[in-house]
């Protein structure tokens, strides 16, 4: 499904390092692309809340558990990309600074469907219960990610998102930094219907201690 190169790869995560977010162009291979959008076609989204907090949102949502069981036969390509690009992470030649990537494995996988005139989502970080590493696949229209130095607006960086790009966001554990993700946000579609794929790690969470 992927078409990564290790280079366009390394390059994606040194600028994810340096910066807070990094793209790989054409990650999806094109069969893949057509795959995933004919599964999400028919999948059963459910209306995401348009304000959580200061952000407000315009997007339909699907989110599946990957590891609690699986999926419907038709959303199998998802899971078939989840498990190739998780393998791909922790088949890459690790260096000293890179062992937090050993154990990497999506949990979450989260969908949005921006539609037609969607305003997309304002400015935001994503939730700290997400770890190392933040993976978004696009597809469909393209839309305009951007990166801001802080909440008054000032930009940093701003990239386009054409379908089967790949986009890498920081989450606290990067290079095993506690730091939080960068602000950014996402225009909604420059066409018709624009798919963004979110393959998100969990915090694992405490054992609890008997008394």
């Amino acid at each position: 499904m992927l078409s990564l190169s290790q280079r366009d790869l390394d390059a994606a995560m040194e600028e994810t390092g340096r910066i807070g977010a990094g793209t790989v162009r054409g990650a999806l291979a094109p069969e893949a692309r057509h795959g995933l959008v004919a599964a999400l076609e028919s999948a059963a989204f459910q209306r995401a809340p348009e304000r959580v907090g200061d952000v407000s949102q315009d997007f339909d949502l699907l989110v599946m558990k990957p590891r609690l069981g699986p999926a419907a036969q038709a959303l199998s390509p998802l899971l078939a990309l989840a498990e190739e690009y998780a393998a791909l992470l922790r088949a890459r030649p690790m260096s000293l600074d890179e062992p937090w990537l050993a154990d990497f494995v999506p949990t979450d996988i989260h969908v949005q469907r921006y539609g037609r005139g969607s305003a997309g989502i304002s400015p935001h970080r994503d939730g700290r219960r997400f770890i190392k590493l933040i993976s978004v696949f696009s597809l469909g229209s393209p839309a305009e990610f951007r990166l801001f130095r802080d909440r008054r607006g000032s930009p940093l960086r701003r990239y386009q998102l054409d379908c089967g790009d790949m986009l890498l966001l920081r989450a606290p554990g990067f290079t095993e930094r506690p730091s939080a993700g960068p602000l950014h946000s996402v225009s909604g579609p420059a066409g018709e219907v624009r798919y963004s794929i979110t393959l998100r790690m969990k915090r694992p969470t405490a054992p609890a201690i008997a008394s």
